[in-house]
């Protein structure tokens, strides 16, 4: 599959974006070819970059964070689809699911041998080696950016997110608490 997405890729042109100064928008089209890039490849192992990334997660949280609740978080998502994220990876073998002392309703998660045998071909694995080769200001400068520019996205879409949320102050009936209330409208 992987062979299949870079035989698509246009070829790589050096000079592409040479010029006395770099843009804004030359460098969102940059992240976004990378951000496409990274997610094609993903599609790898018989797994999708959601499948990887729970596996990464879950070998590399502390064990009290091993939980599907805690994923969602991790990533900003419904519980829903990180649910069947979970439960996938459950029946495929790579997850295991462990009695969490701390909380009886939210198993804790493991990796199995085979789990820890698929991360050994993670497509990851190739972004971290090249990002490996910059010194050590340059990908704590890249980081630091990254960092503020994500921060800076997710404050934008939660404020998009949440203004597109209907208004269920009121019920039915014209009253708030209705079936269609949320917690907030019911003044919970």
């Amino acid at each position: 599959m992987i062979n299949e997405h870079l035989a698509r890729a246009p070829e790589w042109k050096d000079d592409i974006f040479m010029t006395a100064q770099v843009s804004a928008i030359e460098v969102a089209a940059q992240l976004e070819r990378a951000s496409r890039l990274i997610h094609s490849v993903g599609h790898a192992g018989g797994l999708y970059p959601a499948q990887w990334s729970a596996l990464r997660y879950f070998a590399e949280a502390v064990p009290a964070q091993r939980t599907t609740a805690a994923l969602a978080r991790f990533q900003g998502m419904n519980l829903g689809p990180v649910a069947r994220t979970v439960r996938t990876l459950v029946e495929k073998g790579l997850l295991t699911r462990v009695a969490n002392p701390a909380n009886r309703r939210a198993d804790l998660l493991e990796l199995t041998q085979e789990g820890h045998a698929v991360l050994e071909g993670d497509p990851r694995r190739s972004l971290v080696a090249r990002l490996s080769v910059l010194a050590p200001e340059t990908l704590a400068g890249f980081s630091a950016t990254l960092d503020l520019v994500l921060k800076g996205l997710f404050q934008d879409w939660k404020g998009m997110a949440e203004a597109e949320q209907p208004d269920v102050s009121r019920g039915a009936d014209g009253g708030a608490g209705g079936p269609g209330a949320s917690d907030a409208a019911r003044g919970w």
